[in-house]
């Protein structure tokens, strides 16, 4: 079975069960207090009083009954006290704990950055003409083999294919920061930042802010602002403009609603794959109750250029939307709903793989978007969100590999929270090549496909995952389809496709 957790979505935590405990036992508490109560008042009904007058020897022993039960019972009350209130305390240790090793391991990070970054400044007089002169004798070395027909020569004798051992090392590098995605997202939230702010002199205590936008870097997100203001400068990820317009899509309409997670999902990743510049599609489903909901697919990143062309789904649109601004997709998806007709009042699902979910995840998140649109579910497959306060209105499944970088990009992870379920799933290629929607490969295109430093964040993959968790009964896809099954049954009444184009002053 594929190895897979779940954080958030109602799932009840270890300090949640602790306080649901005490709870119960304060109730448990105040029952039998009540209890005591009236067998205290009992003891001085004047029925039973005048009882005990003709038998003072039975009396007695009563009274001492009496007495040794009421001893017990307060015994009892106090060892129940006691009891709430370690499971209470429990609780809230738990929580200071877990925030606690946060706090101190994002510091030591912090500090472990603000030290490096204090080290290469200093350094710099000793370090810049040893990197000039080290890698300039590099430069010239291999040119020089190239020219000369001497890296043959050294393959000959030596068996060492300079070319090859350097694509290897790039891909060793590659596949080692994406199989230990979770630390290298540590590295972008707190390291990377230390050493930019120790490297240009500003205190330490920068560091320690909880604001999304700052003018100095302390977290991811800071950190993309100041990539764009470098980039910015040299004319690259330069935001623009768009015309949006209803196309032919890259894939024909389909028949009926999505079956399930794993058609929903696939319908999505269609609206990239082999294109220039992804769509949007629009689905209309009209349910046996005659309520029309929609579903919009975001499409993910086609064009790595840093600097702008035509695309819309470019790393432009990547680098924008996780500093927090707005971006041509999320222009596209407005225009694309206008168009669309939705009301206000229509149920609308948000689905998003990679650029995709990070454009969905922005726009839950945007309070003038939903007071004109009301999305009720949203759906990300590995796209970094955590940075976006998604409305609590919106319900939310977040589908991860654990060994792929780009939602780990944002440093943090999803909140666990009743409306946010974070599936994380082990990537594990093995389990990987028997699932159904991998069946029509062959064992050549299996290995290439997994042969990539980057597969854990392919398309296919994660629909393989998806298809052998939904198989499997994951909870967390049941609890959000069946709270969203309008979506999945019903009628499809149409589709409607868009493109866009970015514009260019």
């Amino acid at each position: 079975m594929i190895d897979s957790r779940t954080r958030g979505g109602g799932r009840i935590t270890v300090d949640e069960r602790a306080e649901a405990s005490g709870d119960a036992l304060a109730g448990v508490i105040t029952d039998i207090g009540d209890l005591a109560v009236d067998a205290a008042v009992g003891d001085f009904d004047l029925a039973t009083l005048l009882t005990q007058v003709p038998s003072p020897v039975t009396a007695l022993n009563l009274d001492a009954r009496r007495i040794r039960f009421h001893q017990q019972l307060a015994a009892c009350l106090l060892e129940l006290e006691v009891t709430m209130l370690g499971a209470r305390a429990a609780a809230l240790a738990y929580r200071q704990a877990e925030r606690g090793l946060s706090e101190v391991f994002g510091g030591l990070l912090d500090a472990i950055g603000y030290a490096t970054g204090r080290a290469i400044a200093i350094s710099l007089p000793v370090l810049v003409p040893v990197a000039l002169t080290v890698g300039t004798q590099i430069v010239v070395v291999t040119k020089i083999l190239d020219v000369t027909g001497a890296d043959d020569a050294i393959e000959k004798r030596f068996g060492i294919d300079l070319g090859t051992t350097k694509a290897k090392a790039k891909e060793a590098l590659v596949a080692f920061v994406f199989e230990n995605s979770d630390a290298s997202g540590a590295v972008i939230e707190h390291v990377l930042p230390g050493i930019v702010v120790g490297f240009i002199g500003l205190p330490p205590v920068v560091l320690d802010t909880d604001a999304d936008h700052a003018f100095w870097p302390h977290d991811s997100q800071s950190m993309t602002m100041w990539l764009l203001a470098g980039a910015n400068r040299f004319g690259l990820l330069l935001p623009s403009d768009v015309e949006v317009w209803q196309a032919d899509g890259l894939t024909p309409p389909h028949e009926a609603p999505p079956r399930d997670l794993e058609d929903l999902y696939v319908r999505e990743a269609d609206r990239h794959s082999g294109a220039d510049s992804g769509q949007v599609r629009i689905e209309e489903i009209v349910g046996a109750d005659g309520t029309t909901r929609y579903i919009v697919y975001i499409p993910a990143t086609t064009d790595w250029s840093a600097k702008s062309g035509d695309s819309t789904t470019d790393m432009t649109t990547n680098v924008q939307g996780m500093a927090g601004n707005d971006t041509v997709m999320r222009e596209m998806v407005r225009q694309a709903i206008a168009d669309a007709g939705i009301g206000s009042n229509a149920e609308v699902m948000l689905v998003g793989y990679s650029q995709g979910g990070i454009t969905a995840g922005s726009l839950a998140a945007d309070p003038a978007f939903l007071a004109d649109v009301n999305v009720t579910a949203l759906m990300t497959v590995g796209a970094p969100i955590s940075d976006f306060p998604v409305d609590s209105g919106v319900d939310v499944l977040s589908i991860e590999h654990e060994q792929d970088l780009v939602p780990d990009l944002d440093g943090n992870e999803n909140p666990a929270s009743d409306n946010w379920s974070t599936v994380t799933v082990d990537y594990d290629p093995e389990q990987l090549r028997r699932a159904p929607s991998l069946s029509d490969k062959s064992e050549a295109e299996l290995d290439d496909m997994f042969a990539s430093a980057g597969a854990a964040h392919s398309s296919a993959a994660y629909a393989a995952s998806i298809g052998l968790l939904l198989r499997a009964g994951n909870p967390a896809f049941n609890r959000f389809t069946a709270n969203h099954s309008g979506f999945f049954t019903g009628d499809l009444k149409d589709t409607r496709d868009y493109q866009g184009r970015r514009k260019h002053t």
